[in-house]
Protein backbone atom coordinates (compact mmCIF):
# COMPACT_ATOMS: atom_id res chain seq x y z
CA UNK A 1 0.00 0.00 0.00
CA UNK A 2 1.29 3.22 -1.25
CA UNK A 3 1.20 6.59 1.12
CA UNK A 4 0.38 9.89 -0.19
CA UNK A 5 3.43 12.07 1.21
CA UNK A 6 1.31 15.10 1.12
CA UNK A 7 -1.16 12.98 4.23
CA UNK A 8 1.56 12.11 5.80
CA UNK A 9 2.96 15.66 6.21
CA UNK A 10 -0.34 16.61 6.87
CA UNK A 11 -0.59 14.39 9.74
CA UNK A 12 2.96 15.28 11.17
CA UNK A 13 2.14 19.01 11.26
CA UNK A 14 -0.77 18.53 12.96
CA UNK A 15 0.81 15.82 15.82
CA UNK A 16 3.13 18.74 15.93
CA UNK A 17 1.03 21.08 16.70
CA UNK A 18 -0.76 19.26 19.16
CA UNK A 19 2.58 18.09 21.06
CA UNK A 20 2.87 22.46 21.08
CA UNK A 21 -0.02 23.41 22.82
CA UNK A 22 0.47 20.60 25.10
CA UNK A 23 3.98 21.81 26.19
CA UNK A 24 2.67 25.43 26.30
CA UNK A 25 4.08 27.17 23.50
CA UNK A 26 1.98 29.83 21.34
CA UNK A 27 0.35 28.26 18.29
CA UNK A 28 0.52 29.25 15.13
CA UNK A 29 -0.95 27.86 12.41
CA UNK A 30 1.44 26.68 10.87
CA UNK A 31 0.03 23.97 8.07
CA UNK A 32 -2.35 27.18 6.40
CA UNK A 33 1.32 28.29 5.66
CA UNK A 34 2.47 25.55 4.22
CA UNK A 35 -0.48 24.99 1.54
CA UNK A 36 -0.62 26.77 -1.19
CA UNK A 37 -4.01 28.89 -1.13
CA UNK A 38 -6.02 28.54 -3.91
CA UNK A 39 -5.63 32.08 -5.16
CA UNK A 40 -2.02 31.12 -6.01
CA UNK A 41 -3.26 27.61 -7.50
CA UNK A 42 -5.72 29.14 -9.83
CA UNK A 43 -2.57 31.41 -10.74
CA UNK A 44 -0.84 28.51 -11.79
CA UNK A 45 -3.04 27.50 -14.05
CA UNK A 46 -3.55 30.81 -15.91
CA UNK A 47 -1.94 31.68 -19.48
CA UNK A 48 0.12 29.71 -21.60
CA UNK A 49 1.88 27.85 -18.63
CA UNK A 50 -0.99 26.89 -16.63
CA UNK A 51 -2.36 25.26 -19.87
CA UNK A 52 0.64 23.13 -20.13
CA UNK A 53 0.46 22.63 -16.15
CA UNK A 54 -2.84 21.10 -16.86
CA UNK A 55 -1.37 18.86 -20.11
CA UNK A 56 1.11 17.76 -17.16
CA UNK A 57 -1.83 16.65 -14.84
CA UNK A 58 -3.62 14.64 -17.43
CA UNK A 59 -0.72 13.15 -18.67
CA UNK A 60 -0.43 14.18 -22.17
CA UNK A 61 3.03 14.62 -21.85
CA UNK A 62 4.30 11.34 -20.64
CA UNK A 63 5.75 10.43 -23.52
CA UNK A 64 7.92 13.38 -25.79
CA UNK A 65 6.10 15.61 -27.81
CA UNK A 66 7.16 18.11 -30.13
CA UNK A 67 5.86 22.00 -29.83
CA UNK A 68 2.91 21.62 -32.44
CA UNK A 69 1.54 18.28 -30.51
CA UNK A 70 1.48 20.21 -27.77
CA UNK A 71 -0.54 23.32 -29.56
CA UNK A 72 -3.10 21.22 -30.77
CA UNK A 73 -3.02 19.61 -27.11
CA UNK A 74 -3.97 23.48 -25.83
CA UNK A 75 -6.38 24.17 -28.65
CA UNK A 76 -8.29 20.95 -28.19
CA UNK A 77 -8.90 22.37 -24.30
CA UNK A 78 -9.93 26.04 -25.94
CA UNK A 79 -6.88 27.92 -24.80
CA UNK A 80 -5.53 29.28 -27.76
CA UNK A 81 -2.01 30.87 -27.75
CA UNK A 82 0.77 32.02 -30.58
CA UNK A 83 4.05 29.77 -30.89
CA UNK A 84 6.52 31.73 -29.07
CA UNK A 85 4.09 32.00 -26.00
CA UNK A 86 3.71 28.29 -26.16
CA UNK A 87 7.15 27.96 -26.28
CA UNK A 88 8.17 30.22 -23.51
CA UNK A 89 5.81 28.44 -21.30
CA UNK A 90 7.13 25.58 -22.20
CA UNK A 91 10.72 27.11 -21.34
CA UNK A 92 9.73 28.26 -18.40
CA UNK A 93 8.75 24.13 -16.72
CA UNK A 94 11.76 23.01 -18.36
CA UNK A 95 13.68 25.82 -16.26
CA UNK A 96 11.15 25.04 -12.95
CA UNK A 97 12.17 21.19 -13.42
CA UNK A 98 8.86 20.29 -14.35
CA UNK A 99 9.38 19.50 -17.76
CA UNK A 100 12.41 18.22 -19.79
CA UNK A 101 13.52 18.62 -23.57
CA UNK A 102 16.05 16.65 -25.43
CA UNK A 103 16.68 17.45 -30.04
CA UNK A 104 15.55 14.97 -31.37
CA UNK A 105 18.07 13.47 -33.60
CA UNK A 106 16.12 13.07 -37.10
CA UNK A 107 13.98 16.89 -36.81
CA UNK A 108 15.39 20.46 -36.11
CA UNK A 109 12.94 20.72 -33.03
CA UNK A 110 12.92 20.14 -29.25
CA UNK A 111 10.42 17.20 -27.58
CA UNK A 112 9.27 17.50 -24.57
CA UNK A 113 7.92 15.11 -21.64
CA UNK A 114 6.99 14.76 -18.12
CA UNK A 115 10.41 15.02 -15.96
CA UNK A 116 10.90 12.13 -14.09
Amino acid sequence: MKKDPQKIATQIIELVSELAALAGAPTANRSARLHKSTATEKKDMSGATGGIRLLVKEGKLDSPKQLPEIMEFLRQEGRHYSRPTISMGLLNLVRERVLTRFRDKGDKGWKYVIRK
